[in-house]
């Protein structure tokens, strides 16, 4: 059974193996993390605008205090993110 993360709500889903072919196109990318927000590498992986999507996601639900900061370069949003998941705030649902 392989796993797989839209690249865009970070969703992970599990699927047959019969099945892998659907998830190939760029929405999709294979997944090897936990059941977790993708480590530091995983945002590396990403380009600005999606890491900008992800902060967005994050703090639709956000008092301001609370936001995180998609100011800066991608060093720092990076940072955010990670600083983020580190508070708990970038849990991943799964299962769906």
């Amino acid at each position: 059974m392989g796993r797989f993360v839209n690249t865009e709500n970070k969703v992970v889903v599990s699927v047959a193996d019969h099945k892998d072919k659907r998830f190939a196109s760029p929405l999709w990318e294979a997944y090897t993390g936990s059941d977790s927000a993708p480590a530091a590498e995983g945002y590396e992986a990403l380009t600005v605008p999606k890491l900008k999507a992800e902060i967005e996601r994050r703090n639709a639900d956000r008092d301001e205090a609370d936001r995180v900061s998609s100011e800066g370069r991608k060093p720092d949003l990076v940072a955010a993110l990670e600083a983020d998941d580190k508070a708990g705030g970038g849990i991943v649902p799964t299962g769906h």
